[in-house]
């Protein structure tokens, strides 16, 4: 498929201006003629959301509910869906996600089914969304698929601030921690060490431990410091061009405690969730476990669902596939045996994620209500040792004077 800037006159003569995606120029000079339109002139260029997207602004997940929404309320009112495009292209707020509509538009209208219109824009409709779009389209319950939309791209932007709040919280305190460290042994402690040895007096073991700590510092800045502003660009360079380091990094991240089992339950959560909801659409389910792959956002889940797929492929349950992978729990494996043999298995999936849904939410509390107090402890702590190596020196001095 191919992208086609054209100009075209209508049965009155006058001059139309558009794009449109096509195989090649006859198959677009035929769509133009379905519209009352005779081709003039056409140039093959990039879809317009791809050349304009630094102009017109990024799509967000709230502009992609509200037309998911907006499709749900028009649709089921009885508007046919090229008008229900048109009028959402010339009313969404967004000048990106316009831009795009009216794109798709142009091609629903020359004929091509929505799914395949959507498609031509990944970065914006996900294979998710454009998969369950194709779904409601050939069970004829479009839609009810864009209700479903409207359901999971709520309870996407649920889990997004799930895990906003369950990581950058942290981020910022060990940002502050490593912050305030370094202030103290690089420029606080050195002002002081030339007043502790003018006053002759024997240096107690805590005051000499901080004292090195605080020289070793100093002295080695040109090494440590580096390693430590390099640290998200090696960060960055090894999740892009280091083969298995995404897949390390979220083994290792899986096993810290309290965020591990955090994190774990998120992923799978978001796994029971497109899995049910895909599934209900009709998807069938070797299908549903690669789109599934690529979305739980953890190397080490996407890797077992891809063995899952490959043993589902071969005569094996779900539930037979899942056992065999530890970091799927015996709670979500029972209850999805139950439902492939009830054949309730939608219904028992959604159980599953509405399990996690209220789950994670106690947990992220429970977290906080750990970590805080920590942290905080920590931070009192480290100040205290260092004023206690700073007066105790001084402290003994006056004890001999007296």
């Amino acid at each position: 498929m191919a992208n086609f800037q054209y100009r075209a006159i209508d049965a009155r003569g006058n001059p139309t201006e558009g794009e449109m995606t096509a195989l090649d120029l006859s198959q677009l000079e035929q769509r133009l003629q379905d519209m009352g339109l005779w081709l003039v002139r056409a140039l093959e260029a990039k879809p317009t959301t791809s050349t304009r997207s630094g102009k017109l602004g990024k799509i967000k997940s709230r502009d992609l509910l509200e037309f998911c929404t907006h499709m749900f309320t028009l649709l089921e009112a009885g508007i046919p869906l090229s008008q229900a495009i048109k009028n959402l292209s010339e009313e969404s707020s967004n000048l990106q996600l316009r831009a795009t509509l009216q794109n798709v538009f142009q091609q629903v209208e020359a004929g091509t089914p929505l799914h395949v219109a959507m498609g031509q824009y990944p970065t914006i409709f996900s294979p998710q969304v454009t998969n369950l779009v194709q779904a409601g389209e050939e069970s004829d319950t479009l839609a009810e698929t864009f209700k479903e939309l409207e359901r999971y791209l709520d309870w996407v932007d649920q889990i997004r601030g799930d895990v906003r709040q369950a990581t950058i919280y942290p981020s910022i305190v060990i940002v502050a921690v490593i912050g305030l460290l370094t202030l103290l042994f690089s420029f606080v402690i050195p002002r002081f060490v030339p007043i502790l040895q003018d006053l002759n007096v024997p240096l107690p073991f805590i005051t000499v431990l901080v004292i090195s700590i605080s020289e070793l510092m100093v002295n080695t800045w040109y090494i440590w410091m580096p390693i430590l502003l390099s640290m998200p660009l090696a960060w960055w360079v090894g999740r892009n061009f280091i083969p298995g380091f995404s897949f390390w990094r979220d083994r290792v991240t899986l096993q810290l405690p309290i965020i591990g089992e955090l994190l774990q339950m998120l992923t799978l959560s978001k796994f029971v969730q497109n899995f049910a909801v895909l599934y209900r659409a009709g998807i069938p389910v070797l299908q549903c476990l690669e789109l599934c792959r690529g979305v739980v956002g953890n190397q080490v889940v996407s890797k077992a669902l891809k063995q899952v797929e490959r043993n589902i492929a071969e005569g094996s349950t779900i539930h037979e596939s899942l056992q065999k992978h530890s970091i799927f729990p015996p709670m979500m494996i029972q209850m999805i045996s139950v439902g492939e043999t009830t054949g309730s298995l939608p219904k028992t999936l959604m159980n599953v994620a509405n399990y996690y849904n209220r789950e994670i939410p106690r947990r992220v509390k429970k977290a906080f209500a750990i970590f805080e107090p920590v942290i905080t402890l920590g931070l009192i702590s480290i100040v205290g040792i260092v004023a206690l190596a700073l007066f105790l020196p001084m402290m003994s001095l006056m004890g001999g004077i007296k």
